[in-house]
């Protein structure tokens, strides 16, 4: 795929776009954020919480998320998307369209509750919102 260029990306950028996007999912799943409801709405016990693999939660949620960012930064400078406005809308589309389609065709088959899949969706579009607008300003 010729448009694919890996030369063209800033990768520190990367990192700085991994790291906010990271700090602000932290923020929207804490007990501050949305995780009480998010909880709540898919029936998530403490008896769950307790025995869940932690590990395997985040460093899942860590690859996923330096994927996501990772496809955004090789995406604009292909498609022309410049600056952090452009990178916000950019990653807000990618984000809506495709990770959150994803959560809205997997929980609705699950069986989840609409309102975990909108904190989810939420939750993706605008990580990758604020990723996408990083490595506009930046690089």
């Amino acid at each position: 795929m010729g448009w694919i260029d890996f030369g063209a990306v800033t990768w520190w950028a990367v990192a700085v776009a991994f790291v906010v996007s990271f700090v602000f999912g932290w923020f929207w799943y804490s007990p501050q954020g949305f995780f009480p409801l998010w909880r709540r709405l898919d029936k998530i016990s403490s008896d769950d919480m307790e025995n869940a693999n932690m590990g395997i939660a985040f460093g899942g949620t860590a690859v996923g998320n330096l994927l996501g960012v990772v496809l955004v930064a090789l995406l604009m400078p292909a498609l022309g998307v410049e600056g952090w406005l452009a990178g916000l809308a950019f990653g807000a589309l990618v984000g809506l369209v495709f990770r959150g389609g994803a959560h809205a065709i997997h929980n609705g088959f699950a069986g989840r509750h609409p309102g975990v899949t909108l904190i989810d969706l939420a939750h993706d579009t605008i990580g990758l919102a604020l990723a996408a607008a990083v490595l506009g300003a930046i690089g």
